[in-house]
């Protein structure tokens, strides 16, 4: 669990969105420790999420066939999203702007990786196929399963972001075009095997 939610959680964090530009825009002014900053809002906010779809969804997520609803809809998604990287990589259209403005101080970051979040409909979509899919999974392991799923979604937001702060504080050595191109090929690759595991679970469930 712990590792499906990591690696999950790199296919999202991998493609530029809203967070990205966050963390590109307040590192020269926060410097390495930008992207953790922000990850920590996101994280906030993900623990709120998380807390609440327990508490209200709970019985709700026990039954049967809301589960295999749930991951068919997760496998779906992770197929649309395997698909979307890997037309954006053949098309040469997956690529870092390193170029990013001042930011404030470290309480403003941590806000904006909250409202950067809350911006981006991916993210809601993203909760309510893939999250919740995995969420079910994750459910039916008790309290570990939970906590697996909640440190593995957050370890890769923090070690990703946290890299590209880095990155950019260290002069952007490390993460070359060709070298981010690699990771959201592989990154998608994965996403397929996952959806393979989402729809086939989602499918037996269904027929039972």
């Amino acid at each position: 669990m712990y590792l499906s939610s990591l690696l999950i959680a790199y296919s999202g964090a991998l493609m530029p969105g809203p967070m990205l530009t966050v963390v590109v825009t307040e590192t020269p002014r926060q410097g390495a420790r930008a992207g953790p900053l922000v990850v920590l809002g996101h994280a906030i906010l993900e623990l709120t999420l998380l807390i609440l779809l327990v508490v209200g969804l709970g019985p709700i997520l026990k039954h049967q066939s809301v589960q295999a609803v749930l991951q068919i809809a997760g496998g779906l998604m992770l197929v649309w999203t395997a698909v979307s990287m890997i037309v954006a990589l053949a098309r040469r259209r997956v690529s870092i702007d390193w170029e990013g403005g001042a930011g404030g101080g470290a309480a403003r970051a941590v806000l904006m990786g909250i409202v950067s979040s809350l911006a981006n409909p991916y993210w809601t979509i993203w909760w309510v196929t893939i999250g919740l899919g995995l969420l079910t999974k994750a459910y039916a392991l008790g309290i570990a399963g939970l906590v697996a799923f909640y440190l593995g979604h957050i370890t890769g937001d923090l070690t990703w972001y946290s890299l590209v702060s880095g990155a950019i504080a260290a002069g952007r050595r490390f993460i070359t075009p060709r070298v981010y191109r690699t990771m959201v090929g592989v990154a998608a690759a994965f996403l397929l095997i996952l959806a393979a595991w989402f729809l086939t679970s989602g499918i037996r469930a269904a027929v039972r």
